[in-house]
């Protein structure tokens, strides 16, 4: 539209430069016509006093005749060259001759001919010489030239202004699609494969929309089966988790613990032989002892890396503290602040685990990756907007912040965070991952939570209630 504008109010500023040049010559015409046939008329009048002896009432007989004549102006003077007065008064005088500026000066300037003065020399009196000055007077005529250029230029100007209404209006209707069309690419870029355009009037927009309608319905179909198939790699890995760390618990837990039985019984059986022989038996019982203590932590470590124990024995707030404060111990040069709201004992395996995995997996990157020395947790429990039944919905928000290196907008996510964005999804949830290079990096996670069995029965009666 603002090119179109432009265009036309070019157009129409060339039209008026036209239309004022061509005026110039046509004032010029005009002017010099009005000139020879002041000239003519003079002429004549002079001869036709003349020839009857009646000169000297010319300056009687010329105000009369002078009516007739326009855009020039007629002067007499003597033969001194004074300028002397035709009309008998002076009132006559201005109203023959005066004539009001009705072009502005700059027009007049512009578009003004510039004609030359016509002389006749006459008898004015007995013995006396003078000579009759026409002048052209293209006032009158650049006033007129004014006022249709100016009523041609608001024409113009109008029509204009009506055309790009009329444009803006048509045009609105027509590419208002696109609009919806953006907005649907870019529900389809933050992952909302549900969304769908109707399809406009527009036989080739019409088309677009199909096709838009289409890829959508198939990236949706996609992200489904994606979905889906992630979800039974998670399950897969859950319970592959779960079996190794039921081994170790079942298996090597024991073994440790008869190892460090039977290190207890060697050792008290050193300290029933002679000195010399019982020194290196004990110094080996300590070096195997403290080793298995360390095969200890380490099976510890890796059954809580693997499924943790205290799932759907604790409250989530302290599985979240004790996993947090793991870290902890491993990087005693790392600050961890924790903020925990008001939060249930529990949601569930499948939402506990999915927080558990989420903060694990955050902290995991900026130990590795990130090199971060602050980190802040921060989950609590939200209520979202009515549902419609007068019940306000839950959401649990996870947000973890560190002051790591960052990475750069764009960069592909390893197979952790793309498996955490499954599992959160799987839950009709959504993670973000926001970072600026040098500045962290910040997981967002939020899951909306099913409704308690009091919540259902509320519903239930609301719903009933307005049926």
């Amino acid at each position: 539209m603002i090119s179109i504008s432009i265009i036309s109010l070019v157009a129409v500023l060339l039209s008026v430069v036209l239309a004022v040049f061509d005026s110039r010559s046509r004032v010029e015409a005009e002017v010099n016509s009005s000139m020879e046939f002041a000239r003519q008329l003079v002429n004549d009048m002079v001869k036709r006093l003349a020839n009857g002896g009646q000169i000297s009432d010319l300056r009687k007989t010329m105000p009369e005749q002078l009516k007739y004549v326009r855009h020039a102006r007629i002067l007499a003077t003597d033969n001194q060259g004074n300028l002397v007065q035709i009309a008998p008064d002076e009132r006559a005088e201005r109203s023959l001759f005066v004539h009001p500026e009705r072009a502005p000066r700059w027009f007049a300037d512009l578009v003004g001919p510039n004609v030359g003065t016509r002389e006749m020399r006459v008898m004015l009196g007995p013995n006396r010489m003078g000579t009759i000055l026409i002048v052209g007077e293209p006032r009158d005529e650049l006033g007129e030239v004014w006022e249709e250029v100016s009523r041609r230029a608001v024409i113009w100007l109008g029509i204009t202004a009506m055309m790009l209404v009329l444009l803006y209006v048509v045009l609105g209707r027509l590419l208002n699609p696109l609009v919806g069309l953006a907005s649907g690419m870019q529900e389809l870029e933050d992952g909302n494969y549900g969304t769908r355009l109707a399809e406009p009037r527009v036989r080739e927009l019409a088309v677009i929309a199909s096709r838009f309608n289409t890829l959508a319905e198939a990236l949706e179909k996609a992200r489904a089966e994606n979905s889906r198939l992630y979800k039974n790699v998670i399950d897969l890995q859950e319970d592959e988790r779960r079996q190794i760390a039921n081994e170790l618990h079942d298996e090597a837990g024991p073994c440790l613990f008869g190892i460090t039985a039977n290190v207890s019984s060697v050792g008290r059986l050193a300290e029933q032989v002679p000195a010399v022989q019982g020194v290196p038996i004990k110094q080996r019982v300590e070096e195997i002892h403290t080793i298995t203590e360390r095969l200890k932590t380490i099976n510890r470590d890796l059954l809580r890396r693997l499924r943790p124990i205290e799932l759907g024995r604790i409250p989530l707030e302290e599985l979240i503290g004790s996993l947090v404060a793991g870290f902890g111990r491993r990087h005693p040069d790392v600050t961890f602040s924790v903020a925990i709201g008001s939060l249930a004992q529990s949601y569930g395996e499948a939402v506990d685990l999915t927080l558990f995995r989420c903060v694990q997996e955050a902290l995991t990157n900026a130990m590795r990756h990130g090199g971060a020395t602050r980190m802040n947790i921060d989950m609590r429990e939200e209520q979202g907007a009515s549902n419609g039944v007068g019940r306000a919905t839950r959401k649990l928000r996870l947000t973890i912040h560190d002051n790591g290196a960052g990475f750069a907008p764009g960069a592909s996510m390893g197979i952790g965070m793309t498996a955490m964005r499954e599992r959160v999804g799987g839950l009709g949830g959504s993670a973000s991952i926001e970072s600026v290079p040098g500045q962290g990096t910040t997981v967002s996670v939020l899951v909306p939570l099913k409704p308690r069995k009091s919540e259902h029965a509320a519903e239930a009666e609301a719903i009933e209630g307005h049926v």
